[in-house]
């Protein structure tokens, strides 16, 4: 499985695309959970202290975003997946 990281979190981690080994079945939820213990400093980037999803970071299952699926973060995935996690989006002038 492909995990793509955008913007500051290729910073953090010093690449823009990770191979993840997850156990099958695995959910989007069990792969996130996955890179941000690899990757320690991603943790507080991706994950509120409740252990839910930072409100401002998106999740992209193969081009859909993961809170309009049915499952949301427990959708299953598929081999072959691609997830693509976007940090928080700001900027530009008025």
């Amino acid at each position: 499985m492909y995990v793509n990281l955008y913007a500051t979190l290729r910073h953090i981690v010093g690449k823009k695309t990770l191979t993840v080994d997850a156990p099958e079945p695995a959910s989007v939820r069990n792969v996130v959970e996955r890179v941000t213990i690899q990757y320690p400093a991603l943790a507080p980037e991706v994950w509120q202290a409740t252990g839910e999803l930072q409100d401002s970071v998106h999740i992209f299952l193969n081009g859909r975003e993961t809170r309009w699926l049915a499952q949301g973060l427990d959708t299953l995935l598929e081999p072959g997946d691609t997830l693509d996690i976007f940090p928080p989006v700001g900027g530009g002038a008025r």
